[in-house]
């Protein structure tokens, strides 16, 4: 999803824009071409797969480009100088600080990241950007952010619940979540809107005899105006991942389950300033909500805390630095 607020932005100045994703679930090729980009879809990856048989598959694509702009948790210099000879410039998108890169330019956009912690892990003229300042938001984000830190400082509290777990919840969590938020003592003041992804949660029977325990229930996919959703929001149920920054910039309070290892530090990092609360189970999901219903002060506190986190102007400081190199 990063990845495509980048492409977004770039199309201006950009005449091709491809993308290359491995055929795996969860996979959004279709997501992708909807939004006017190419897409080629490499063979699910093979066990004995390396990085430079990927390389190698990704190179015979004739990619040619002025810049190769990778985003992968499993990739490292290895690949990345495999495939110098296929760009011109190449940016990595990371958030581990684990491994050793290859690149012109280092995007980091984890709360409190430095760039000295990138130092021994790049080349000597990389460009290390690092920190919320770059978080890869949509345009709207950055539009709809005054009006909803406005909207947030006249909130009586909570009465519009956002739920969203990602664009896989393979677990169903989503319906987890609806069953907790049903099963409150406040329900009923509760407009619950679920953004789910290519399926439903459950079956329709199960979600209408949800419906009636709140004041509205909305099922929700293909999702264009997350934006304005969140600014109309007083809290969100969620994962980790790219979709914090999109909560911050709009001073969202959210209550966070982890869905992958990646998104533990961010959670951490984003608990610890006090935008979000962590829950793993529908007991602890159960308190924090009560936590936030029955306190505004906290709740407003963490949205303050939120806007604190993310501007939304990430975009345009990447592609100014891109522009310069």
């Amino acid at each position: 999803m990063r990845c495509l607020a980048l492409a977004e932005a770039l199309r201006p100045r950009a005449s091709n824009i491809h993308f290359v994703c491995r055929d795996l679930p969860g996979e959004l090729r279709g997501l992708i071409e909807d939004t006017g980009f190419r897409c080629s879809m490499l063979p699910a990856e093979d066990p004995a797969l390396d990085q430079s048989s990927d390389a190698r598959q990704t190179a015979e694509l004739n990619v040619n480009a002025d810049w190769l702009i990778v985003d992968h948790y499993g990739i490292d210099h290895h690949w990345q100088r495999a495939m110098r000879p296929a760009c011109h410039r190449l940016m990595v998108i990371d958030d581990l600080a684990n491994r050793t890169h290859d690149c012109d330019i280092l995007l980091d956009q984890t709360l409190g990241r430095q760039a000295g912690e990138y130092r021994p892990l790049t080349p000597g003229d990389c460009r290390i950007l690092a920190g919320t300042n770059y978080a890869l938001l949509r345009p709207e984000f950055a539009a709809s952010r005054p009006a909803a830190l406005e909207r947030r400082q006249a909130s009586a509290g909570v009465r519009h619940v956002v739920v969203s777990m990602g664009g896989f919840d393979p677990e169903n969590v989503t319906l987890d979540v609806l069953e907790v938020l049903a099963g409150t003592d406040y329900s009923e003041q509760l407009a619950v809107t679920a953004v789910c992804p290519a399926q439903p949660p459950a079956d329709a029977a199960s979600v209408d005899a949800l419906a009636g325990n709140f004041e509205k229930l909305e099922i929700r996919q293909h999702v264009s105006n997350m934006a304005e959703l969140m600014a109309a929001s007083d809290l969100a149920v969620g994962a980790g991942g790219t979709t914090s920054w999109e909560r911050c910039c709009l001073g969202l309070p959210a209550l966070i389950r982890i869905m992958a290892d990646n998104q533990r530090e961010v959670a951490r990092r984003l608990e610890t300033a006090g935008a979000i609360r962590v829950w793993q189970s529908r007991s602890e999901l159960r308190e924090r909500l009560d936590e936030y219903v029955s306190d505004p002060p906290l709740l407003q506190s963490a949205s303050e805390a939120a806007a604190r986190v993310c501007d939304g102007k990430g975009l345009d400081r990447v592609i100014a630095v891109m522009s310069s190199c």
